[in-house]
């Protein structure tokens, strides 16, 4: 009897065990249909509006043309995540990063290797902040570089501003030669992020402080103000000689033109007169008490006409009033 239960049990254990291996592989079947379906599936993704999309297959760019390995927006369909990698590349928005590497914005005599300065052309030290706006132009160039793009930016930049202050006096970057300074900067960090294929464009550059370090700040300020001074003094100056020299021209071109008008006057009253001279002079001396006569008689008559009143005197007392 008690041979006859345990056969009867252990027939039990077997059945229940042969029941779970059964019910066990039924569910796998399933569970491994849904994950081969699931990863089947995992191909399929969506590109959004601003984006595009590149794939690399087991590490590999797909496509043999830009066209072949740009997918603009909307549905993708690519291998499961095993042998494909979808890389989404955010084309339309624009990036804004700070260069501070060169700024300090406290004292400098403290702990000067850990704060950070430009040196000058002329062995001056100054202080750049600086900051920047950056598209990705190339998705392709941008999916296959360096994931630390920030990093690769802010560094090509720092670079450039550092061997471009190089070349430079204080006094030109802190007063007239910031464009220049800010152009050249763009052009050089740009030329650099090109050879590196980062597959983006620098779009604006500018420089938010350049000073001279806050110990000598004022003194540098004075300067610059003297110097600002000194430029509004000789354009006010070459302004008013610019007003005057010309004014000064016409002046005196009108009165050589007077000059000239009244010499071609005189010279030609002159002529009248010696012709007239000339002319009496033969006269007399043909007939010369008529001439003397004429003469006078023709002169006291301009002399009369020049006085207001004339009295003649007879016997010693007016007695004819001319007027």
């Amino acid at each position: 009897m008690r041979k006859n239960k345990e056969k009867r049990s252990k027939e039990s254990g077997v059945s229940f065990v042969a029941d779970v291996m059964t019910t066990s592989v039924k569910y796998f079947k399933w569970v491994v249909l849904i994950i081969v379906a699931g990863i089947m599936l995992s191909g399929i993704r969506t590109v959004n509006q601003g984006e595009v999309a590149v794939i690399l297959r087991f590490g590999k760019l797909c496509g043999d043309t830009r066209e072949e390995q740009i997918h603009e927006p909307g549905l993708m369909f690519a291998f499961p995540y095993i042998i494909d990698e979808v890389i989404t590349v955010p084309t339309g928005k624009v990036y804004e990063l700070n260069v501070d590497t060169h700024y300090t914005g406290g004292s400098m005599s403290t702990y000067v290797d850990e704060n950070g300065y430009c040196i000058t052309g002329d062995n001056n030290i100054a202080v750049i902040s600086s900051s920047l706006k950056y598209m990705i132009s190339d998705p392709v160039q941008y999916a296959l570089s360096t994931s630390d793009i920030e990093g690769t930016v802010r560094g090509t930049v720092s670079s450039c501003i550092a061997q471009r202050t190089l070349s430079m006096t204080i006094d030109s970057l802190l007063t007239d030669g910031k464009d220049e300074f800010v152009a050249d900067v763009l052009e050089s960090s740009q030329k650099i992020l090109d050879s590196l294929e980062c597959g983006v464009t620098i779009t604006n550059f500018e420089l938010n402080v350049v000073a001279p370090p806050s110990e000598v700040k004022d003194i540098f300020d004075k300067v610059t103000a003297a110097t600002v001074d000194a430029q509004t003094l000789l354009a006010e100056a070459n302004q008013y000689r610019a007003t005057l020299i010309p004014q000064s021209q016409s002046d005196a071109n009108l009165l050589i033109s007077e000059a000239q008008a009244l010499q071609s006057t005189r010279t030609s009253e002159v002529k009248q007169r010696l012709a007239e001279f000339y002319g009496l002079l033969d006269e007399f001396e043909k007939q010369p008490e008529v001439v003397i006569v004429r003469v006078y008689n023709s002169k006291m008559a301009d002399l009369y006409k020049k006085l207001g009143y004339v009295y003649l005197v007879g016997d010693g007392m007016p007695h004819i009033v001319i007027k």
